[in-house]
Formats: C-alpha cells, sequence, structure tokens
C-alpha cells in the first residue's frame, strides 16, 4: 500500500509557537509508527509550506510529492525567504499568499496524475488540496474538534482557514476522530457522513515521558497548553491566587508553559497585573527535552480547558506522575477517567477545592499519581497507528470487492 502523507503540520518542525502544539505531535508520532511498520511513505505538503518541509534535515529520507505549479513554487520560495523578516512583512507576505490560493490557484493535471499513483492520502490534520480533492485517490483524514463551529457557528467566510477545513469534509472520505466526544460532535454536525465512515482512534503518548524527579525543592503547580481563551488560562490563574491566598500559602507558584497567541495578550497581561507576579511564572514555549521534568517535579497538573478535542498533556502528566486537576468537559474524561479531579471549568469553588485537595492530602495526591501512570499504560501511537491501518485496509477491502 502507497501512502500520500499529508506532511504540512510536521512543516513547523523548527518552530517555537503554538503551530508546534497537539496536531504537530499526532503528524510526528503517526509518522514514526508508520515508518516503523515499514510502509511505502510519500510526503504531500501544503504548496505554501513545501519548502520549509524541504529544509528540514530531520526528514530529508522521506520522499516529498514535488510541486508541479511554477506559480506555486514561486510563492513558497518568497514565504520561506520572508519567514525572519519583522511580522509585518511576513504579514503581509502570507496574506498575499492566501490571495492567491482563494482567487489564483489552478489546479494542476500533471499532479492530479501523481497523486492518483498512490493508494492513500493521508492527513493528520491538514485539510485536502484542491488537488487531492480534484483526484481519484481514497482519502483518509483526522478530525481533532469541532471548536471554530461550537465557537462561532460553522465557517462562512471563505477566508477563513476553518471554512476550508470544515467545507471538505463530505460523504465520500473516511475519518478518524481523536475520541468519542469529537466523533460524536462530527457526526452531529455533519450528519451525512455515514457513522461506519468515522472511526474513533484514541491518540498516545510519547516514550519520552515518565517520572523523573530531581531534588529541587521548589514548590510549583504546572499548567501547559497554547495559552488562549478557550484554555481557560485566566480562570486557573485566578483561582489559584484565591487558593493561596486563603491558606495563606507562600512557598507555591504557578508555571504556565506554551507560546500566546497574540489575540490573548492584552486579556492575559490586564489579568497578571492585578496579581502578586512573583506567584506566576510564564515560561513560554518549552522545549520537548524539558517537558517531562516539570510534569514529574510538579505538585499537581492543571488543565480546565473549557472543550478540547482530546486533551494531550493531561496523557502526559499522567504518565509522568503527576496528579491532574482538569475538566469534567467534552473529552476530558475519557482521557483521565478516575485518576483524578474532574471539575466544573466555570466554577471557582470547585477550583478552589481541587487545589486545596493535592495540596493538604498527600495520600490522596499519591494516589491519583499512581492512578494515572495506570490508566496512560492504556494510551499507546502504537495502538492508535495500527487501528488506522486496519481501519484503512478495512475500507479498500470493501471499496475492491
Amino acid at each position: 500500500m502507497k501512502i500520500l502523507f499529508d506532511c504540512t503540520e510536521l512543516s513547523y518542525f523548527y518552530d517555537t509557537n503554538g503551530h508546534r502544539a497537539g496536531v504537530f505531535y499526532v503528524a510526528l508520532n503517526l509518522l514514526k509508527e508508520l515508518q516503523k511498520r515499514g510502509c511505502d511513505i510519500t510526503f504531500y505538503c501544503d504548496f505554501r509550506r513545501i519548502k520549509f518541509m524541504k529544509n528540514i534535515k530531520e526528514f530529508s529520507e522521506v520522499n516529498i510529492l514535488d510541486e508541479c505549479s511554477f506559480l506555486n513554487r514561486i510563492v513558497s520560495n518568497i514565504l520561506y525567504m520572508t519567514k525572519n523578516t519583522p511580522y509585518v512583512i511576513k504579514t503581509a507576505v502570507n496574506i498575499i499568499a492566501r490571495f492567491y490560493d482563494k482567487y489564483l490557484y489552478v489546479k494542476s493535471k500533471k499532479a492530479i496524475k501523481k497523486i492518483e499513483e498512490f493508494d492513500v492520502y493521508l492527513s493528520p490534520f491538514t485539510p485536502p488540496s484542491a488537488d487531492i480533492q480534484s483526484a481519484n485517490i481514497q482519502k483518509f483524514r483526522m478530525l481533532h474538534d469541532i471548536i471554530p463551529i461550537l465557537e462561532k457557528g460553522m465557517p462562512k467566510n471563505t477566508k477563513d482557514w476553518h471554512y476550508k477545513v470544515y467545507n471538505t469534509i463530505n460523504d465520500r472520505d473516511f475519518y478518524f476522530a481523536n475520541s468519542e466526544c469529537t466523533r460524536d460532535d462530527v457526526l452531529k454536525y455533519f450528519p451525512f457522513i455515514k457513522p461506519e465512515n468515522i472511526k474513533t482512534t484514541l491518540l498516545g503518548v510519547n516514550d519520552n515521558f515518565y517520572p523523573c524527579k530531581t531534588d529541587e525543592s521548589k514548590k510549583y503547580v504546572f499548567s501547559l497548553c497554547t495559552l488562549g481563551k478557550r484554555k481557560n488560562v485566566i480562570f486557573a490563574i485566578r483561582n489559584f491566587i484565591r487558593f493561596i491566598e486563603k491558606n495563606k500559602i507562600n512557598d507555591l507558584k504557578l508555571i504556565l508553559g506554551g507560546s500566546n497567541w497574540k489575540t490573548f495578550e492584552a486579556e492575559l497581561d490586564k489579568t497578571l497585573k492585578q496579581y502578586d507576579k512573583s506567584k506566576i511564572l510564564l515560561t513560554g514555549y518549552v522545549k520537548d527535552e524539558d517537558l517531562p521534568k516539570l510534569y514529574s517535579n510538579a505538585l499537581m497538573f492543571v488543565y480546565p480547558s473549557l472543550y478540547e478535542g482530546f486533551g494531550l498533556p493531561v496523557l502526559e502528566a499522567m504518565k509522568c506522575g503527576c496528579p491532574v486537576i482538569t475538566s469534567n468537559v467534552s473529552s476530558l474524561p475519557e482521557v483521565i477517567g478516575q485518576a483524578g479531579i474532574q471539575i466544573n471549568p466555570n466554577n471557582d469553588d470547585e477550583m478552589v477545592k481541587a487545589y486545596e485537595k493535592f495540596y493538604y492530602d498527600n495520600f490522596f495526591r499519591e494516589l491519583c499519581a499512581e492512578r494515572g501512570m495506570i490508566r496512560a499504560r492504556e494510551f499507546s501511537w502504537s495502538k492508535c497507528c495500527e487501528e488506522i491501518l486496519e481501519f484503512i485496509k478495512e475500507k479498500l477491502n470493501q471499496l475492491n470487492k
């Protein structure tokens, strides 16, 4: 089976911002598992990111389908050459590239012919390009959530990137949902999808996440996410301050790891000015090699998100033996099970009580840490990949009968 693997998310390999987050790691780990099984893989990339992808040495051993369009190559080269220019210039170039994609992009018959040489197109996230959509190839794609629809309704503006994500969902292709919650939501908002054409494949957790405690004496609560409104960061900060002030605790800090979305900066800055900044530390992007220690040495991990398609940081924290406080909504109960504390992400008192429970009840905190490590063993990238391949083979066999 020849797989055309959409590597667009992997083109952000060298980035240290919100792009190198959940879906990036899904793409990376799925690729590694496919390679372990000796799958015949060729990369396919959005034309705007192909130059970036070709300059990532870590993926140089995998063939990439060359861009057939001369204009597409020019656009990609310009985007790559301006990657380190001031923000204003990069933004202007990206706007032009989006305009080209929307109004001037012409499907390539040569590219479509090349695509049709493969058995399967598999995308860990990125919506299929116009060429992919036109090609006679079986398409399989992972759907991670429908957050934009829940927040704003179905995107109607064709300039909106999410319009392309959801407008390309149809009743012919096949899909993977990263949780039962996501699957149910997709079937609700896209009722034309046959239930048998979308399969739940729970995500995994990397082997580099494991308990690795040090002798550091500093106490801290840890949270990791792209710092945006949906992640409920303000809620976590506000109630952390309430918790330490109520209990007169002076030896505890809240460490917030993760990149900050620019649209959220003003609100976050306004919130931080209200409190003692010595109690709150923003680390920014955290390197992969530093994460296990941050999880392992935290007194607790908090993740009171308002909605998650899966919630990978919760699973990472559990695997590192860190007790978790998370929300009782969307997919998060599927991940944590009975291995931690679930709270209403809109209830301040519940959050404060959860902080207090882990801080004062050592036995319960250690019990949840142990339960978390046991539960984390149920999730693996190997299992996720096996289920994906089995579903692909099943559907191909059905279509070939």
